[in-house]
């Protein structure tokens, strides 16, 4: 229902923009013109576009100053664009083959994916989708800048630059002479082609240069690799309790995995939810004076042993499998125990009694229900947290951070603000490098394809339409294979 309320918000803001800019162009003609021409902005149904000469100056200085750098700079970007190319090819031809051979849910096609769907709601959170823009915004602009100045470079005329903002995707564009591209020497147009190309490559490495520096600058302040910061708690969440998570707790370890980041405490959770509850190595002692354990009846194959007063008190059910005597009746193997305090006592976490070390232990684990579990999450300055139910409850309802400040007043959303675009950009830019480099329609791959192919295959096809056609034959398997990959990619996410 969020997707579907986010989706009918942007509709109805394009469908007011559509609807005033008609009554503008209808009751106020000229002047409404003239205005929208001053700005350089065109309003269509789903579609604004934005375009100005402004920066036409500065481009033109800046590409023609200092030439021997920009000479070799694009040359440099010719041939990395080249390399990439039959790399991307067989990206492509490789998730198609998995996707032949494999089912949707084969965890080998999940790991062999490269490419991926982007799409707010789905694998982007919507409090991200300012970031989404932004980086679209930049990668797309940074791409286009690259054409622009390769243009410049090559003495082709350059107009302008502009955005369209198609739904929510926004692009960046720029429009250059097609006559004078036309031409120009091959290698000359591949330069241009290239450098959109070229500068996405670019833009993507600084962006994961940018993340070590900020994180190295923000270190005297924060700490990474001790635990992740909890920053937020839902309001739904089953933590929010008098001894649950509270915010600010640094989290070190949930039962036997230890977390040191992000990526360990999601890895934590889902060991938490996958494997058995774990049980507690304690001495027999203890659990003989802390049992408060009754003769109950079965109910759903779970054995009843603690009164519902003493459930009430933080007691549960606790089974021991391994008993010297098999003709131990049921009701002497499990064990009505305080859980805090069998948790706190323990020496080790255990499976059976090999597990545990100690002279006289045994191993006692929690009787539960259905998908419930027993975890424990350990956090620094504080007692451990006891949580019952799902693990997933745990992960989808905490807001978390790698970046533990070292000062109580310290907060790291401004730093961790900062990194995550960084990775936005990193992700964006590195994916439009990868698909203009494709041989689709529309993109950089088709004309950059078209004049490979011409150029390769001049000595042995002489004539030029069979050439072209050839061309066009690559770029239409390629362009089938890439959006049959991007549409099973999208049925998957559902």
């Amino acid at each position: 229902m969020e997707a579907l309320h986010v989706l009918m918000f942007i509709g109805f803001l394009h469908f007011s923009l559509f609807f005033f800019n008609t009554i503008f162009m209808s009751c106020m003609h000229l002047p409404y013109i003239n205005l929208l021409q001053k700005f350089g902005i065109e309003i269509q149904f789903f579609r604004i576009k934005w375009f100005t000469a402004a920066f036409n100056r500065p481009l033109m200085r800046w590409g023609l100053n200092r030439s021997r750098f920009w000479s070799l700079w694009y040359n440099l970007g010719l041939i990395v664009t080249i390399i990439l190319l039959p790399v991307s090819t067989i990206v492509i031809l490789k998730m198609t083959i998995n996707n032949w051979f494999y089912t949707f849910d084969s965890e080998s096609v999940k790991k062999e994916q490269v490419l991926e769907v982007m799409v707010p709601g789905i694998n982007i959170p919507y409090n991200e989708i300012g970031y989404y823009i932004i980086s679209l915004i930049l990668c797309s602009f940074f791409h286009e800048l690259g054409h622009a100045m390769a243009a410049v470079r090559e003495d082709v005329r350059f107009f302008g630059i502009g955005v369209i903002i198609c739904i929510i995707i926004p692009v960046a564009f720029v429009h250059i002479s097609d006559e004078q591209l036309n031409f120009l020497p091959t290698k000359n147009r591949l330069r241009i082609l290239c450098a959109g190309i070229w500068h996405n490559i670019i833009l993507s490495a600084f962006a994961l240069l940018l993340i070590g520096v900020i994180k190295f600058c923000f270190s005297p302040f924060f700490i990474l690799n001790t635990g992740v910061f909890i920053k937020d708690i839902l309001p739904n969440s089953p933590l929010l309790a008098a001894s649950g998570l509270t915010r600010g707790d640094v989290v070190h370890q949930i039962n036997d995995c230890y977390v040191k980041n992000s990526s360990n405490w999601k890895t934590c959770i889902l060991q938490a939810a996958q494997l058995p509850t774990p049980g507690y190595c304690v001495t027999d002692k203890i659990v003989k004076e802390l049992d408060k354990s009754i003769i109950s009846h079965d109910n759903n194959s779970i054995y009843q042993c603690c009164e519902q007063h003493n459930k009430n008190n933080g007691y549960l059910c606790f089974e021991h499998f391994e008993d010297l005597d098999v003709q131990t009746p049921r009701a002497a193997r499990h064990f009505c125990l305080p859980t805090r305090a069998i948790v706190e006592s323990s020496h080790n976490y255990c499976q059976n009694n090999d597990q545990c070390s100690m002279l006289n232990d045994i191993c006692v684990r929690p009787a539960l229900a259905n998908m419930s579990k027993l975890v424990q999450i350990q956090r620094y300055g504080h007692k451990d947290v006891l949580f019952f139910g799902h693990p997933s409850e745990i992960y989808y309802t905490t807001d978390l951070t790698d970046l533990v400040p070292r000062f109580a007043f310290l907060s790291p959303n401004f730093p961790e603000a900062l990194i995550l675009l960084c990775k936005y950009i990193a992700v964006f830019s590195s994916g439009l490098a990868i698909i203009n480099v494709v041989p689709c329609f529309y993109f950089d791959g088709q004309h950059i394809a078209i004049l490979l192919t011409e150029r390769l295959l001049r000595s042995k096809i002489h004539q030029q339409c069979i050439r072209k056609i050839v061309a066009l034959i690559i770029t239409t398997i390629f362009t089938f294979l890439l959006g049959y990959n991007l549409i099973l990619m999208y049925l998957i996410k559902f």
